[in-house]
């Protein structure tokens, strides 16, 4: 594929447990396309340990080559379970810095990003922290967005609305050439 016919980068941002992963198997399924796991996490379930400032900086670009690996093979759009800026944000909160490189990988763009609304019972799966970290996860993402000029797409209720808030946005968007 061209890069001109590159599909376009849908990105789901958020706290834990807002529904993320459901989101993106679920658009995925309903745009006939693929999407990218969040390689932080299965990197994290490996290890079981807090993550360094280094092992984050290379969670950030390995999810930027499995993005690039799955934007040849998807259809129209690449829903991306995370981007690097939740790496960052995990760096900025349990080491209290972080690397001139992590910040530019976050500012990676995506032509569409989707905050999943904090809007129903956290769920604790062993990996997760908790519901508080999760509210301060939803405030930093907003914050940080607006600071990079981003107006996101903010998505709540169950995931069928959501599949519909997103699809419609979608609609409104220009298909990629």
């Amino acid at each position: 594929m061209a890069a001109a016919e590159r599909a376009r980068r849908l990105a789901l941002l958020g706290g834990e447990s807002s529904g993320k992963t459901t989101l993106a198997r679920a658009l995925a399924q309903s745009l006939g396309t693929t999407w990218v796991p969040e390689y932080g996490r299965q990197r994290w379930e490996e290890l079981r340990i807090t993550l360094s400032v280094d092992e984050l900086v290379a969670v950030a670009r390995r999810q930027i080559v499995l993005e690039d690996e799955a934007q040849l093979r998807a259809n129209r759009w690449l829903v991306c379970d995370t981007t690097p800026l939740t790496t960052l944000q995990y760096c900025l909160h349990d080491h209290q810095q972080a690397p001139a490189e992590l910040q530019a990988l976050a500012r990676r763009h995506y032509d569409l990003s989707v905050v999943c609304l904090p809007d129903f019972d956290f769920v604790q799966d062993g990996c997760r922290r908790d519901d508080e970290f999760r509210a301060q996860q939803h405030a930093w993402t907003l914050d940080r967005l607006a600071r990079q000029g981003v107006q996101p797409l903010i998505v709540g209720g169950p995931l069928t609305d959501r599949v519909a808030q997103v699809q419609r946005a979608l609609a409104h968007k220009r298909t990629p050439h």
